[in-house]
């Protein structure tokens, strides 16, 4: 089993919907996928589901069919994670609906963080790897090949937990200012995040229940930008700035590397995708709950869009092969002891 999260602490990047169609594009190339709603907004639970069930999920006795409570023993120091109880959305597709509840584990995990290092707090790792945990829980009860997270935009406590329970990181960015200021601050925090979890794992969990989960470097894959909305077919000339930009920008602060030589004739190999935005479709889709690609004429498309829909579908079979093909590129590198970002 691989985890996977899009993630960047700066919203409106289209993470969860990039997330929601890779998902479904993963399920139907034979991947057993699993969607794990970390985001206490719980954006893509209310895409992949009507809210009279997401009703009956959070009132309903069964703790276990969401994140928090899954946790919530764990965050009150009353017991352990509970075993979730997937929903099957699609053949191969499983999720594990998120709830806003699970903001109140953030403070929990802010203040058990400091703690990792002390030599009688046990508390502080379990707290720690609850979500490690129930990754391996979801995994290990649909038998998934790939677990992906849809996170929040930010830099807390949760994030860094969900994070720590996370193979592979891709960073889904807009061609702005703002998705390079991004850029500098993600980049910096995952390297301090992965260096002092790193310290709590070689001198903390020896011998502990713990060291029997997996370890997990959230290393970055690569990014996809997303074309800005005034132009669907190519960036506008006031943005291409922005796109050059990009690579020099995630080579310093993501890799902390030197950027490579660029030209318009070698793309910089880090750049997983430029795809279209999409804008004109996403709200029929949400609506619909449904892929990008499945869009037809009754839920309310027409003209130019069916057209759209499907160079969708090309463009998102392109990008779930080519993060396929780097995560397998990742765990053979780690299997050879490669030097990783």
């Amino acid at each position: 089993m691989t985890s996977l999260a899009l993630f960047n602490n700066k919203g409106g990047v289209g993470k969860t919907t990039l997330t929601f169609n890779i998902a479904h594009t993963l399920a139907r190339m034979g991947k057993r996928t699993v969607v794990l709603d970390f985001d206490p907004q719980c954006n893509i639970s209310a895409i992949f589901l009507e809210e009279d069930t997401i009703e009956g999920i959070w009132y309903g006795a069964a703790l276990e069919a969401h994140v928090a409570g899954c946790v919530d023993a764990v965050r009150r120091g009353r017991g352990d994670v509970r075993l979730p109880k997937l929903v099957e959305v699609a053949e191969n597709l499983w999720l594990l609906p998120g709830h806003l509840e699970l903001s109140r584990f953030e403070q929990t995990l802010a203040e058990e963080w400091s703690k990792t290092m002390a030599l009688d707090n046990e508390r502080a790792l379990d707290v720690t790897t609850a979500l490690d945990v129930l990754s391996d829980h979801a995994a290990t009860a649909v038998e998934a090949q790939v677990v992906l997270f849809d996170l929040g935009p930010s830099l807390g406590a949760l994030n860094r937990a969900a994070l720590l329970a996370c193979d592979a990181v891709v960073l889904p960015l807009a061609p702005d200012l703002f998705s390079l200021q991004g850029l500098m601050n993600v980049g910096p925090t995952l390297r301090e995040w992965r260096q002092d979890w790193n310290t709590v794992r070689n001198t903390r969990m020896e011998g502990r229940p713990q060291a029997d989960l997996d370890r997990h470097d959230f290393r970055p894959i690569g990014y996809i930008v997303q074309q800005h909305l005034a132009r669907v077919d190519r960036p506008v000339r006031a943005y291409s700035k922005w796109v050059e930009r990009i690579p020099e920008t995630y080579h310093r602060f993501v890799l902390d590397r030197e950027p490579p030589a660029l030209d318009g004739t070698h793309p910089d190999p880090e750049r997983i995708a430029l795809i279209r935005h999409f804008a004109s479709l996403v709200p029929f889709a949400q609506l619909a709950r449904k892929p990008l690609f499945d869009l037809k004429q009754a839920d309310g498309i027409g003209g130019g869009q069916i057209q759209a829909v499907a160079r969708c579908r090309k463009e998102f079979e392109a990008l779930a092969q080519e993060i396929l093909a780097r995560l397998d590129r990742m765990e053979r590198s780690s299997a050879t002891g490669a030097e990783q970002p």
